[in-house]
């Protein structure tokens, strides 16, 4: 045994200065919390909205409450990926010190116990007679077993410290993800807000502000989504499955103008559940989970979900509370006589058409034969419809 190159009593006290440093952090910003006290009276607003009549004006403030609210989401999360940046650099900085400081502490530890093992070689007559006189002799020995005992202490002090090191990278890990999936989800709503503020855009072009106009585009509207949900509680006749893999488009028909409609595009639509559910009129938005398709100038572009109108197309119009789909008009897979419609992911395809068509519809022409449309079922409680296809 030998004497300690550093104290017992310094060494745990400098182990425990770095272990328990407190890392700054600003979860307190004020920013923060004020954008998310300001988000969920916007909610309230937009909950309020939703249970007034339906007119142009309301329809209006509606949407602009949804892009202030997406913009104060935004804000919130850069808010919250700032925070945890600053987490970052400092948790970083101080394990940085604590991972030096450890490997020296147990370097010098690994050093110490081999001279403690030559040092145990020896027996008490070997330490008796080396000193000088019998007095030094039981110093030499009671010193020796302190040193043990200190060593032992020592021993467990560096072990508990390496553990809480250990959780705290793993602690900087899981903010270094949280900061990833915050980035991913600003990216996601800032694409969201895009194709909010081009809804709004493209409501106010076709109604030209004016009310009248605004109520007969939602019986228009009404009348297209009566075909569509004659079309789907017929349940269809299952077309076969579609598998969408290696990132390619996978051209599933042709785009079309069956049906009521001014001319050849694709009506899609987000739906909730497997074909023929009772959930037929329950539409979730394109722009969001699961399809997260987004807009880059007016193409729509694929997100987890293939693009319906294939890599060139371009949108005419958005969702919105009366208009729970988005029009693209495609222009990939020209065939000679057709552009083509794509699968927006892998599932069983059925053909759906609407038996319940007349003679005129809205548009003062003359229906020519009944809508078409496939829905796919996505197998993952999602399905997808694209509308006004030519079979």
């Amino acid at each position: 045994m030998f004497k300690f190159l550093v104290r017992i009593s310094l060494f745990s006290a400098l182990f425990f200065y770095f272990l328990t440093l407190v890392v700054p952090t600003n979860a307190g910003c004020t920013d923060y919390f004020s954008c998310q006290k300001e988000i969920q009276r916007v909610k309230g607003e937009i909950s309020r909205l939703e249970g007034l009549a339906d007119t142009l004006e309301n329809q209006i403030a509606y949407l602009d409450n949804q892009i202030y609210l997406s913009e104060l989401e935004i804000k919130a999360k850069e808010e919250e990926i700032e925070v945890l940046s600053v987490d970052i650099g400092d948790l970083s900085t101080r394990l940085e010190r604590v991972s030096n400081f450890l490997d020296y502490q147990e370097e010098i530890f690994v050093n110490r116990a081999r001279l403690a093992y030559a040092s145990d070689q020896l027996s008490s007559f070997d330490i008796v007679l080396g000193a000088e006189s019998l007095d030094d002799a039981l110093r030499r020995i009671k010193y020796l077993r302190v040193l043990e005992d200190q060593d032992v202490q020592a021993l467990g002090d560096l072990r508990d410290t390496r553990a809480s090191f250990n959780d705290q990278k793993k602690e900087l890990e899981d903010k270094k993800s949280s900061v990833e999936r915050l980035k991913r989800e600003v990216e996601d709503q800032k694409a969201s807000l895009i194709a909010q503020q081009n809804s709004k855009g493209q409501l106010l072009t076709e109604t030209k502000g004016q009310e009248a106009s605004y109520q007969q585009l939602l019986k228009r509207l009404q009348a297209e989504l009566n075909s569509i949900l004659a079309a789907l509680r017929g349940g269809g006749t299952v077309i076969g499955e579609v598998k969408v893999s290696g990132g390619q488009f996978k051209r599933l028909t042709n785009q079309g103008n069956t049906g009521c409609t001014t001319g050849p595009h694709i009506h899609y639509a987000v739906g909730v559940g497997p074909v023929g559910n009772s959930r037929i009129d329950y539409f979730l938005s394109p722009w969001g989970y699961p399809a997260k398709l987004h807009l880059s100038g007016s193409t729509v572009m694929s997100g987890n979900y293939f693009s319906p109108g294939g890599p060139i197309n371009y949108l005419t119009q958005g969702y919105w509370s009366g208009h729970k789909a988005i029009d693209v008009v495609s222009r990939s897979g020209w065939n000679g006589s057709y552009y083509g419609v794509y699968a927006s992911a892998s599932g069983t395809a059925y053909l759906v058409k609407d038996t319940t068509w007349g003679s005129w519809c809205w548009t003062g022409k003359k229906y020519d034969g009944p809508a078409y449309g496939i829905v796919i079922d996505h197998k993952n409680g999602y399905k997808t419809l694209y509308w006004h296809i030519q079979p």
